[in-house]
This record gives C-alpha cells, sequence and structure tokens, in this order.
C-alpha cells in the first residue's frame, strides 16, 4: 500500500482500500478523506465527487 499525506488531518497515512461493489475507494483511515474512487472495468475517475470526465474544459 502506499503511504500519502491526507490533506484534511494533515497526517501521513497508510491509505486504506474500500470495495463496494464494482467501485473502489481509496481513503484516509484518520478521517474518512476520499484520495480517489473509481469504477472496475469502467475506467471512470472520480476525484473529490466530481468525474474526470465532468471536470475537463475545451
Amino acid at each position: 500500500m502506499a503511504r500519502k499525506m491526507c490533506p484534511v488531518c494533515k497526517k501521513v497515512v497508510e491509505e486504506k482500500v474500500v470495495k463496494d461493489g464494482d467501485v473502489i475507494s481509496k481513503v484516509c483511515p484518520e478521517c474518512g478523506y476520499v484520495f480517489i474512487s473509481y469504477q472496475k472495468g469502467k475506467g471512470v475517475l472520480v476525484l473529490n465527487n466530481v468525474k474526470l470526465s465532468e471536470s475537463r474544459t475545451v
């Protein structure tokens, strides 16, 4: 597993992988901040509750 600096609790933590059906999320075990969430097999990334395709501008 990877260690990351959580922007919310300001600690270096071992990210926790949570699987909910076909959605995989990597979260902070201390405060629950979602580093990244994605749907398995779809290639859809969700960063801070915004789909990557929705956040792009042309």
